[in-house]
């Protein structure tokens, strides 16, 4: 079972990066998240939450994260521009104090091996949103290596091969991927042990999110079913697409 959410005791103002707009909060174990709510869209919570422990599981070297809370008293003390943020429990990424955004130009500082591990993670589950022009990723000066954020617009249902293949940052890296057996061996294996997390994450989803509004009248409309198939293919031959 996950810990309590962190209770987030203040608001610090809206990124200057990320097109979901997360919030930098000050929780009260003193840790800086950026936080995803209302602002983000349900789709977006459960993408980040499913595949935070997903990529955790694969390997990737992403950010802890938390589910953190939002008390409505505090949203009302907020500037009215920051109060899309919106009270209840969202998802919230741990900053990174050494990381900073990762221009484009600085994509061949990331490892081969970092390359090839979030090409083939994101065709996993469909994630088209890290492109040229927003990377959506950090590098961290100290350790010299990459760090993965924003999974908000995975299990995207208008995903194509030919829009990920001409847009994805690192999308040049699938071609390994897809013509050596041995690598499509390891990958296989990695891919299966992340599939596992699965059900863990979704037991600890909060009650909230299956529903778009407070009054919880209206059911979210995220597809788990579909997003399920989806990742399963990875017991299949079928995630290394056509050769």
């Amino acid at each position: 079972m996950s810990p309590a959410p962190v209770e987030i005791v203040e608001v610090m103002g809206c990124s200057e990066q990320g097109l979901a707009r997360p919030y930098v909060c000050r929780g009260e174990d003193g840790l800086l998240y950026y936080v995803k709510n209302r602002q983000s869209g349900r789709h977006s919570l459960w993408s980040e939450w499913l595949c935070g422990h997903l990529a955790r599981a694969f390997g990737l070297n992403v950010p802890p994260f938390r589910l953190v809370h939002i008390d409505q008293a505090l949203i009302d003390e907020c500037p009215p521009e920051w109060r899309e943020l919106g009270a209840g429990v969202g998802f919230g990424s741990e900053r990174h104090a050494s990381a900073s955004w990762l221009e484009p130009a600085m994509a061949g500082e990331v490892a081969p091996q970092d390359q090839q591990d979030i090409a083939l993670f994101d065709w996993w589950v469909h994630n088209l949103d890290r492109q040229t022009g927003n990377t959506n990723l950090l590098w961290d000066a100290d350790a010299q290596r990459v760090v993965v954020i924003d999974f908000n617009n995975a299990f995207d249902a208008t995903f194509t091969e030919a829009s990920f293949r001409e847009d994805h940052l690192f999308a040049q890296q699938l071609a390994p991927c897809f013509a050596d057996l041995v690598v499509q061996a390891q990958f296989a294996q990695r891919l299966a042990t992340a599939l596992a997390a699965l059900p863990a994450a979704c037991d600890n989803l909060p009650p909230e999110w299956r529903w778009v509004n407070p009054e919880m009248d209206i059911l979210a409309t995220f597809d788990l079913a579909a997003a399920t198939t989806l990742l399963n293919r990875c017991l299949t031959s079928q995630p290394w697409g056509p050769k």
